[in-house]
């Protein structure tokens, strides 16, 4: 069971220092973009990242981020990707603030996009890339 008081604070860390987005891929030739959902913390205390998992309960690759000449300590950024970043959200709804409306856009997403379901190499309908389109735009529209 996670703790509410963890989850609230772990959504004020993204309220804060998230970024909540669709990352669109181009594909080559007659295949349909491809769209997946994401969420990013970027931080310079590894600690902290670590935390913020422990407290959502899900885990999720840290990298190191290239070093520039300007900062005096190492950046990281955690990042949760698709279905980690699709339960991540919907842990944290109650307790966002400010990145609300963008939770709530990937959630549906999420959902009339067709997202999860496996099309067994099939082309995407035109109707779902469109849909998937839009909710990229729209994401993009609430930054």
């Amino acid at each position: 069971m996670l703790n509410p008081l963890m989850l609230a604070w772990a959504a004020g860390f993204v309220d804060g220092e998230g970024c909540i987005h669709i990352a669109k891929q181009r594909n080559p030739g007659n295949r349909a973009d491809s769209y997946r959902p994401g969420v990013y913390i970027a931080q310079n205390d590894l600690r902290v990242l670590e935390a913020f998992c422990d407290a959502v309960g899900i885990r999720a690759p840290i990298y190191k981020v290239k070093r520039a000449s300007n900062h005096t300590k190492q950046c990281y950024t955690l990042n949760f990707n698709g279905h980690s970043a699709l339960k991540l959200l919907m842990a944290l709804l109650p307790y966002l603030r400010r990145k609300l409306c963008e939770a709530e856009a990937v959630i549906h997403y999420w959902k009339d996009g067709g997202m999860g379901i496996a099309g067994g190499g099939k082309k995407v309908d035109p109707e779902l890339s469109a849909m998937r389109e839009h909710y990229y735009l729209l994401l993009k529209r609430l930054k």
